[in-house]
């Protein structure tokens, strides 16, 4: 296994300001307490696909980067191929955040790392933010005490988003690029599209190029050409 150069880039896309649901306000407010130092020392995530997981883990670390805190961010899959020794001197006055912790269940060596690693972090030695695909109840782990103390800390299940949520979400995230959508873009996007909010974002994504490149308003024209341009434009 070979040693983790960096952590991973937060995505600067995602922000505290632009995440969207009935609870975020509790959910930033538990975050950001964590990353000042004045909270819970343990906060674990866990939902479906298109929770805001990911979300919600990159702007933590745009908001702790933006106070000049040390945060660490690391994906659970990318770890997989790395050395668990890694974490063996990790400073208290850092904060670790993995992305999906649970990649790491059924390998004992990195189960008994984050075994240590929530220990320290209950102790008061340690902050650590994580997310799961599912409660850790449902997880299957080498270490049942790895797995109980999953359960630790402040444990928030982030709940699916209705095509209501979606379509407010688009709409946000289309100002914040200032991109404006009308009422029939806005319909057509989540018509003729897959309503996967993930697959939404990018398509917003390439649409904001595509927009700037022509100088022109995203139109329902302008989407037909960018989806000729990309026949698989994730397309219902």
């Amino acid at each position: 296994m070979s040693q983790i150069a960096l952590p991973l880039s937060f995505d600067r896309q995602f922000s505290f300001e632009n995440y969207f649901t009935d609870s975020a306000s509790f959910l930033v407010a538990s975050l950001t307490a964590l990353i000042e130092g004045a909270g819970e020392s343990i906060i674990g995530l866990w939902g479906g696909v298109d929770s805001g997981k990911t979300h919600l883990l990159n702007a933590s670390a745009q908001f702790a980067r933006e106070r000049a805190l040390a945060l660490q961010l690391y994906d659970g899959w990318q770890l997989l191929d790395c050395d668990p020794a890694q974490f063996d001197d990790i400073g208290n006055d850092v904060i670790l955040a993995i992305d999906n912790l649970d990649a790491l269940c059924g390998h004992r060596v990195w189960e008994e790392t984050f075994y240590r690693l929530i220990n320290q972090s209950r102790d008061q030695s340690g902050r650590l933010m994580f997310s799961l695909s599912s409660k850790p109840q449902d997880l299957v782990c080498e270490l049942a005490d790895f797995q109980s103390r999953l359960s630790w800390g402040l444990l928030l299940e982030l709940p699916g988003y209705s095509d209501i949520d979606i379509q407010q979400v688009v709409k946000l995230r289309s100002e914040l690029l200032g991109i404006e959508l009308s009422k029939e873009v806005l319909a057509y996007l989540l018509t003729h599209f897959s309503r996967r909010l993930s697959d939404q974002i990018q398509i917003l994504r390439i649409l904001d190029k595509a927009s700037l490149s022509a100088q022109k308003k995203v139109t329902i024209p302008l989407i037909k050409k960018v989806l000729i341009e990309n026949p698989s434009l994730f397309q219902t």
